[in-house]
């Protein structure tokens, strides 16, 4: 069985180039009383896609989200969408 990362997340950097596109996942730190309001990250992870997989994420995600329910409610345990293999 293969190993990979296992990360939470609550922030998310983009950005773009020629061939594709690079999303970094952040995660903050507690909330300090820093100048400014400034919450620190810490990047998480750092995923770099090609741009036909970008948008096909782009559409699965939009897809999902727009079925999570308007109440609060969270979605069924376990529950996958767009799966690619």
């Amino acid at each position: 069985m293969h190993d990979y990362p296992d990360v939470y997340a609550d922030g998310y950097s983009l950005s773009f180039g020629p061939y594709g596109c690079t999303l970094t996942l952040l995660r903050s730190e507690p909330p300090l009383d820093a100048p400014g309001g400034h919450v620190p990250s810490e990047v998480v992870a750092r995923v770099r896609l090609s741009a036909p997989l970008a948008r096909a994420i782009a559409d699965a995600l939009s897809q999902a989200v727009s079925q999570i329910p308007t109440n609060g409610s969270a979605p069924a345990e376990g529950t996958e969408a767009g799966v690619r293999r």
